[in-house]
């Protein structure tokens, strides 16, 4: 009778772990081939799912390229309104201009003109520019001045208004021909170039 060779313990573990690591191994790589048969059809509706969501997403972000195209479109309408120095002195330069073009038209006297410190606004994407004038004139050429202020092709506000009124004009009778003293602050915008106003 033949005897079964034995096998040192030690040995006999090993041979386990290795029969075992066989095992998972061939089971992990047939292992997706076995779950792709089993769930064919259910892949095939999960692709379909993932290319609706990406012709959504598609859809969206052409929505979303137009929105921001008409975005860009009124964003550059509306700024050119802004005054183009490229500092807040040139810019306030402009605002001078235009605020002595409109004092000559409505026929007010400009008596002095100061530029105040400018601020951040918008988020600090753009400045405004203080200009603070005192002008000297009539109830109707105030009027007119401020109409025109209001109107000018670029964007121009009224801060503040100080009316002051002589004892010489109280006198008289009419308010048309009052003679006034206005200490107006109007605001030009400009674009910021990104430096901090302190």
């Amino acid at each position: 009778m033949k005897t079964m060779a034995r096998i040192d313990p030690k040995r006999k573990y090993i041979l386990i772990v290795m029969v075992f690591l066989l095992v998972a191994g061939v089971v992990y790589r047939i292992w997706p081939q076995i779950a792709n048969i089993s769930a064919g059809e259910g892949d095939v509706a999960l692709k379909k799912k993932q290319l609706l969501k990406y012709r959504k997403m598609f859809q969206s972000a052409v929505v979303l390229e137009k929105e921001l195209s008409l975005f860009k479109s009124i964003l550059k309408k509306g700024e050119a309104g802004l005054f183009t120095g490229k500092t807040p002195a040139l810019a306030a330069a402009d605002i001078q201009k235009v605020v002595h073009e409109i004092a000559k038209k409505s026929q007010m006297e400009i008596v002095s003109v100061s530029v105040l410190k400018p601020k951040e606004v918008g988020g600090g994407h753009y400045l405004s520019i203080p200009v603070e004038v005192v002008i000297k004139g009539s109830m109707r050429q105030l009027k007119e001045f401020l109409y025109q202020i209001m109107s000018a092709s670029k964007y121009l506000t009224v801060q503040k208004v100080r009316i002051t009124v002589s004892t010489r004009s109280r006198r008289r009778k009419t308010n048309d021909l009052q003679r006034i003293g206005v200490k107006i602050t109007i605001s030009g915008f400009l674009k910021s170039s990104g430096e901090s106003i302190k």
